[in-house]
């Protein structure tokens, strides 16, 4: 019998990306004048996008910062969140049948599907090259991400 593996902080957030990604890919296909379910798609994967950039935040970017000690990175990755929050507060100021509501989340979507893939790409490999303790961060992220989810 195998041990499973131990969880790894990397590996949490890319989960997070994927679910995003495959959200989007659902979005896409269905009956945009459903507006109910579209909204609770959208809602779902905005409290979703708000717990994951908190627990980056708060969490993932100060264990790593020191470590990578890649500044433009760092700061790159903040202000693609900070532009990530503005579209999530347009969208939750908008109803479902407004014309802006689709193609506001597909923006979205779109935006922070380019920012998993500079994480994926730059920043997780740099982590894991340089020894951050990934076991230790995805403890924290993932009790963390329980008090934040429970709030919501």
């Amino acid at each position: 019998m195998r041990k499973a593996k131990p969880m790894n902080a990397v590996d949490l957030l890319i989960e997070d990306h994927d679910y995003v990604r495959q959200s989007f890919k659902q979005f896409k296909k269905m009956d945009q004048e459903d507006r109910d379910a579209v909204h609770a798609l959208v809602t779902q994967v905005c409290a979703a996008l708000k717990v994951h950039m908190k627990v980056e935040e708060e969490i993932f970017y100060p264990g790593i910062r020191r470590k990578i000690d890649e500044e433009d990175l760092m700061h790159e990755a903040q202000i693609e969140h900070d532009s990530a929050k503005a579209l999530l507060r347009q969208l939750e100021r908008m109803k479902p049948g407004d014309p802006r509501y689709g193609p506001t989340f597909t923006v979205l979507c779109e935006y922070i599907d380019h920012h998993a893939k500079e994480e994926e790409k730059e920043m997780f490999p740099k982590a894991r090259r340089r020894k951050v303790d990934l076991q230790g961060l995805a403890k924290k992220i993932a009790a963390r991400k329980l008090t934040l989810e429970r709030r919501a």
